[in-house]
């Protein structure tokens, strides 16, 4: 109990303290930045007209127009009832029915309103919940310090990373500092202030840390940067008349998607080979060094394997239309937008290869010649 306490505190005086930093920000807005828009929930309370239906070429989809009746539920203007035409189209899938809930934007007190996206905030908050209680259930002390150390990392990327690149600090260096904090922080709430919290601390820093050098050497001598990703245009746009750089934000992503699985397996070396020396005080380094790398063979096999899926996963759409279109490899191999998703899967599982032997000579160098048992 008192160590949740101590977490939730820490946690709220680390908010405070981003907060203050964050407020202090100032920054050049981008130029199409929608100045005076209000946004709302609403919820449909009848459907006034309405000719959606199915499309000729995909009866899968819906399309038409509608006019709905909604009544307002957030904000100065909840009560309020208002219409608004509602255009159901093949890219906006936004059909509603009474109950549905939207949220509205206005420029103008809601005499006149657009539908800007279907009401999803209690759906991730339920999912949320239910993950957070899941974690809790089942890791108890140690599943409240799972979720302490993921909202810490989380606040480190938005409001942390985030101004500093504002501020004009190197995206791969503020990408560092970032996976440095998060990773000593998640360490040191799982296992206190221990040689095994440092040495996976120090591990997960330096194999991520090597994820980057080998992105920026990639980026230079390949030409796989932030310039040759979709985003570029919109990146360069509202960056304008700041101290932002956006050259390296790519090998800082690739940074960052790296740590969570650095530091997993990196904690997963260094736990089990503790937990070797403390069963077995006189258990050699020859045997942990062999022990280690045996148990990161295994958790190489899955690791890799989950982190390019992943990066598969998430460029599904990608594969689909590359696929239908019957590239040729020629082209398909030096596609910009291929390239990138596929040095992000590759770097990143490079860094968790490399976790493994660094994990387990490190840690074999710290406890491998004590003889007694090893306290966490």
């Amino acid at each position: 109990m008192k160590k949740a306490v101590f977490h939730i505190l820490f946690i709220l005086l680390y908010v405070a303290v981003l907060w203050g930093y964050n407020s202090s920000q100032d920054f050049t807005r981008p130029g199409d930045y929608p100045e005076g828009i209000e946004y709302a929930r609403a919820t449909v309370v009848e459907v006034v007209e309405s000719d959606v239906g199915a499309d000729p070429d995909y009866d899968y989809i819906r399309i038409g127009k509608q006019v709905l009746r909604m009544e307002i539920t957030s904000g100065k203007y909840q009560g309020k009832t208002v219409e608004v035409r509602n255009f159901v189209t093949r890219t906006t899938q936004l059909e509603g029915r009474v109950g549905t809930r939207y949220i509205l934007g206005s420029y103008d007190g809601y005499f006149t309103a657009n539908v800007m996206s279907y009401e999803r905030s209690g759906l991730v908050l339920t999912l949320a919940a239910a993950f957070i209680a899941l974690v809790i259930l089942y890791g108890r002390q140690k599943g409240v310090a799972a979720v302490a150390a993921l909202i810490v990392t989380l606040l480190n990327v938005v409001f942390l990373f985030m101004p500093m690149l504002i501020n004009g600090v190197p995206a791969i260096a503020a990408a560092i500092l970032v996976v440095l904090l998060s990773t000593l922080y998640t360490m040191v709430v799982l296992n206190g202030l221990s040689p095994k919290s440092i040495i996976a601390t120090v591990c997960c820093t330096l194999c991520t840390a090597f994820a980057g050098v080998l992105a920026w050497a990639v980026g230079r001598f390949g030409g796989v940067t932030t310039m040759n990703t979709p985003e570029v245009e919109n990146l360069l746009f509202i960056t304008e008349n700041t101290k932002f750089r956006i050259d390296n934000l790519l090998t800082a992503g690739i940074l960052i998607a790296s740590m969570g699985a650095v530091m997993d397996t990196c904690m997963s070396i260094v736990s089990a080979l503790f937990e070797l020396k403390g069963q077995n005080a006189a258990i050699t380094s020859k045997q942990l060094l062999h022990s280690g790398m045996n148990i990161g063979r295994d958790i190489m096999g899955t690791m890799t394997n989950t982190l390019i899926l992943a990066f598969a996963g998430s460029s599904i759409n990608l594969v689909v239309i590359y696929y239908m279109y019957c590239m040729p490899a020629i082209s398909l191999l030096n596609s910009d937008v291929l390239v990138v998703e596929m040095v992000k899967g590759l770097i990143s599982s490079m860094a968790v290869v490399m976790s493994i032997p660094f994990a387990t000579f490190m840690t074999t160098a710290v406890i491998g010649g004590k003889r007694a048992s090893i306290s966490e």
